[in-house]
């Protein structure tokens, strides 16, 4: 080829440098956040699993093994398609406890530092050689786009390049736990090209090389041992162990663990992924055969693996070689990219802190940051002393390849670690050892250094892999049934496996508070950042820092390790916090936490059917009625943990369900801790009218209590207890209420007994003071005389309307009266009766009143209901203030108003002041039957209530009850009316 070394140059650097720009817009905030979140966005991030093995190598491929160049797409396709049974359960493992590597997983998971430091030291076996070529892919597509040029520069330049975007954009602030979404929204993007360019060649492979499909087609037609072979079988189970290598690589090679799980930006995003990934490896590998064909069909005197690049110098369009180029180096500098990031915080985590540790004087993320710094340029230039002190250059093709099948041994412990709880660290390590080092035997060592170990045995990669794996699962297992496992791997494999619970720790830490929590961690991390860590866990579980319940101490710790596992390596992490935040010496393992059990029941709802769907459902709607269950239900544990705690007790007590379930009965605030304390020890099943105070109020609750029956365990008492709590305040009020209602009416009827009896001796008198009055001639008695009897018509008015309030009422609607009734002498009867009460005495009122305000109906009616406007009225005002009464004719109706200068009505409460019974007024001082009652007797007057502000006053803005009636207008004589009232 003729390109000279400047264009070649230009072009990659220009490339790069287009890298360097996404990745900086996109941590500027640039590019806006649905597009770098979005599902595709991470699916196409995901495309860096097919790095030059799929770009270049899948020609050689195909021309090998024919369709078996499919089967590493197969096989990762294949892991995205079982996403909900592998790749799921991991997400939510490392989401919960920020575990970025294998390495962190599997040292979570068996407890031991050891399992994260042996798997990092067998990933950097495996894949070193894999950066080698990639580096190699560029330098050797350099030298066959410009003969002339040096292979070791470019080399160099292309590591130069790849050093600084991945120092500058991967390592962030230096904790290792923040998502890095300009490196994610740059992989996307390399994914994008490499795969547009391979389609590229792909069409110009067929229009250019062929001139169309039917021409390809004729031409295969000439081709019969060349369809021979692409239609021939591989060697029994090549094309099998071929796709399972892949399978595994999925998760176990560390680029893809890092974008799979660690840049995940929603759950949900391994969905799309699921069917987005495949489709795209379906796309990637549909050109292949048309490049390799058409470079056949022209005899190419080129390397097959770089058919990508010299297909378009074979026919004559040097562009096309370009575009290859840059499709090629798109596929080698992202995976070089991630690689190197997700080796680093390996080998920080799992090779540097178990020896080398920082103190707390020191800046920790500081340090961090420095460190996984140095390891990324440290592995990249790692690589590119293994490509460049071999000679063989087709050597470290192989020793790639032999790489991926190291990631083999690490499937019999992913496949245990969600599946199998009884395997443990001695089983993992040793089936590790055993099938490791039948790979490095027959394998690694025989390509990598041409020594065979055992030259007698010639075995083939496929036999290898076969014989490697199943000695690994045989050693995994023995070992695991001969061998106990600690009570920590126990509990991590609970919380591990898809199948089985985790059991919570019910015991007390010896740190009563997140202020205690900074002053443990200061000791090895320092104030500052101790102090950082524990707000961030604050801040993650949106909890107070005043928030002292041991429950939520033990969730607190639990996040703090989760975090500081992302910060330091899950092993490292789990050291530290028992050390500084251990749990009391009186440490007993709870029950088996049953809500954790429905939330797991609830995920495997839809893979139930038959029988167990039907019990699920029956379950299920037995639940419900207990949650909706107007009585509270708590239900109780043998060792008092909350098991059920339904939406009624919830409203009781202020402590939301999901909240609740969980806590043990110590865990519950007062009063309900102590009275449920109380009668879970008391003999009685039944306690009737307990009164608890509840922020200054009064409530009565009635308790009762079933036991559920012994178990078999001699330890155990009882299986647990359900306490029904019934409230019974509002019926409790209710009662007293009525009871008041009732004393107030038999002060009533009292009243107008005495009003009666007061009658006579009032009729005595006047009767007195008339004969006075006409017998004597002395003009001073006379005067006394008419006073006399002024006063006692006023008190016989007086004592009539007390007569006739109290009964009125007694006649139901179809018995009022029908007469037409003067607005004016109503008001002035109910304020007569209103300041018969001593407190009306200290009130003012202003009566406007229209004379000829009339209005056709029962006037005891009207009168019962301004003597309880006025009466609420003065009870709202302050003494001495003005109670304003106002009646014009409108229309043809009546407008009454009652005005008073009080507090006013609050709006939330404006619609309820007609509810029997509701009242503002401290109790024992009102019955809330006064408006209720009003609202009825206005309708059967035929008219309307209304309610308002009386005025624009921020202080004392009054209340203003407007009553609207149709108007009375005069057809017949009223005093016909008047005197001879009608049956309505």
């Amino acid at each position: 080829m003729n390109f000279e070394l400047s264009t070649i140059f230009a072009v990659g650097a220009g490339y790069l440098c287009v890298l360097f720009a996404i990745a900086y817009i996109t941590d500027r905030g640039w590019i806006p956040e649905k597009v770098v979140h979005h599902p595709v966005v991470y699916v196409l991030s995901l495309g860096v699993f097919a790095s030059v093995w799929s770009y270049y190598a899948s020609t050689g491929s195909a021309y090998r093994d024919g369709f078996g160049y499919l089967a590493p797409f197969i096989g990762i396709s294949l892991a995205f398609l079982l996403s909900p049974l592998l790749l799921r359960p991991i997400l939510n493992l490392t989401k919960n406890f920020q575990l970025s590597s294998l390495a962190d997983l599997l040292a979570f998971r068996y407890r031991s530092p050891w399992a994260g430091t042996i798997t990092t030291l067998v990933m950097l076996m495996g894949v070193m050689p894999l950066l080698s070529l990639q580096i190699q892919a560029v330098a050797n597509t350099v030298r066959l786009l410009a003969p002339d040029s040096s292979e070791t520069i470019m080399a160099v330049v292309f590591c130069i390049m790849i050093t600084l975007f991945s120092i500058f954009f991967g390592t962030g602030k230096g904790s290792g736990r923040e998502r890095h979404e300009g490196l994610v929204v740059t992989i996307a993007f390399e994914s994008v090209v490499k795969l547009l360019a391979l389609l590229v060649l792909g069409f110009f492979a067929v229009y250019k090389g062929f001139g169309g499909f039917a021409e390809m087609e004729a031409w295969l037609n000439t081709q019969p041992e060349l369809l021979q072979r692409l239609k021939e079988p591989a060697p029994p189970g090549t094309y099998h162990v071929t796709a399972l290598i892949f399978f595994t690589a999925a998760v176990a090679t560390p680029h893809m663990f890092y974008i799979i799980f660690h840049e995940n930006n929603h759950p949900r995003a391994l969905n799309t992924a699921s069917w987005g990934l495949p489709f795209y490896f379906l796309l990637l590998g549909l050109p292949v055969l048309p490049i390799l064909w058409a470079a056949l069909s022209i005899n190419s005197q080129f390397a097959i693996e770089y058919f990508q690049i010299t297909l378009g110098y074979d026919l004559g369009a040097p562009v096309f070689s370009l575009i290859g180029f840059i499709g090629g180096l798109s596929a080698a500098s992202g995976l070089m990219i991630v690689i190197t990031l997700s080796l680093s915080t390996m080998c920080l985590n799992h090779l540097i802190l178990p020896i080398w540790q920082p103190t707390a004087r020191q800046d920790i993320y500081r340090w961090l940051l420095w460190k996984r710094r140095l390891l990324i340029a440290a592995l990249i230039w790692g690589g590119f002393l293994f490509y460049y002190l071999p000679n063989d250059s087709q050597n470290i093709r192989a020793v790639s390849n032999i790489g991926l099948i190291g990631s083999l041994q690490f499937l019999p412990a992913i496949i245990a670690l969600l599946y199998w709880p009884r395997g443990n660290k001695v089983g993992f390590m040793s089936g590790l050892a055993v099938g490791t080092s039948i790979w490095l035997i027959f394998l690694f060592l025989p390509v990598s250094s041409g020594i065979d170990l055992i030259p007698a045995w010639d075995l083939s990669t496929r036999e290898v892999s076969a014989i490697s794996l199943l000695c690994n699962v045989l050693t995994f297992m023995v070992v695991s049934f001969l061998s106990q496992s600690s009570n920590e791997e126990r509990i991590s494999a609970d919380i591990c496996s898809v199948d089985n619970l985790r059991r919570q720790h019910r015991a007390r830490l010896t740190a009563g508070s997140p202020e205690e929590f900074i002053r443990q961690l200061t000791k090895p991390l320092g104030e500052r950042t101790a102090t950082r860590e524990v707000m961030q866990a604050l801040r993650d579980l949106n909890m107070e820092s005043n928030d002292h319940r041991p429950k939520s101490l033990r969730l607190l710790r639990g996040r703090l390790e989760a975090n500081l596992s992302g910060l330091l390596g899950p092993a490292i992490a789990h050291d530290l916090i028992d050390r500084f935040l251990p749990y009391t010496a009186d440490s007993e393992p709870g029950a088996s936490d049953l809500a954790a059990i429905e939330t797991r029941i609830e995920a495997y709802r839809s893979n139930l059917s038959g029988m167990a769907a039907d019990l699920d459902n029956l379950r299920r709607y037995h639940r419900q009625i207990l949650l909706d269950l107007p009585l509270g239900v708590c239900s109780l544990g043998p060792d008092d943990q909350i098991i059920m705690w339904n939406h009624a007790m919830a409203d009781m007590t202020g402590t939301p369900s999901d909240e609740a379930a969980g806590l043990h009965l110590s865990e519950i605030g007062e009063p309900w801790h102590s009275m449920l304390y109380k009668f879970r020890d008391n003999d009685a099943p039944h306690q009737h009218k307990v009164t608890v105070n509840i922020k200054g109020n009064k409530r009565f609750i009635s308790l009762h209590k079933a036991v559920i029956e012994k178990s078999d365990s001699p330890r155990v008492r009882h299986d647990g207890v359900i306490i029904l709590l019934e409230d019974l305040t509002d019926t409790e009020l209710l009662e007293e209420e009525l009871a008041h209602s009732e004393r107030l009416a038999s002060i009533g009827r009292l009243a107008a007994g005495v009003a009666h009896e007061i009658g006579n001796p009032i009729t005595g008198i006047a009767c007195l003071a008339q004969n006075i009055r006409d017998e004597t001639s002395n003009d001073e008695l006379r005067n006394m005389a008419r006073q006399i009897i002024e006063q006692t018509d006023r008190t016989s008015r007086i004592v009539q309307s007390l007569v006739n309030f109290a009964h009125s009422g007694s006649n139901n609607r179809s018995e009022q009266r029908m007469e037409v009734v003067h607005v004016a002498e109503c008001i002035d009867e109910a304020i007569t009766l209103v300041k018969l009460n001593r407190k009306g005495k200290h009130m003012q009122f202003d009566v406007q009143c229209e004379a000829n305000a009339r209005l056709k109906g029962d006037s005891q009616q009207l009168l019962q209901i301004l003597v309880n406007l006025i009466n609420n009225a003065r009870d709202a005002s302050p003494e001495e203030s003005t109670i304003t009464i106002q009646c014009e004719h409108i229309a043809a109706s009546v407008q009454v108003s009652v005005s008073d200068e009080g507090s006013g009505i609050p709006e939330t409460i404006r619609d309820r002041v007609f509810e029997p019974f509701f009242t503002t007024k401290e109790p024992g001082e009102g019955t809330g039957l006064g408006l209720s009652l009003v609202y009825s007797l206005v309708e059967n007057l035929n008219g309307h209530i209304d309610i308002m502000l009386a005025s624009e006053r921020k202080q004392n803005p009054g209340t203003r009850v407007t009553l609207s009636f149709p108007a009375y207008e005069a057809k017949e004589d009223d005093s016909v009316l008047r005197d001879s009232p009608e049956k309505a």
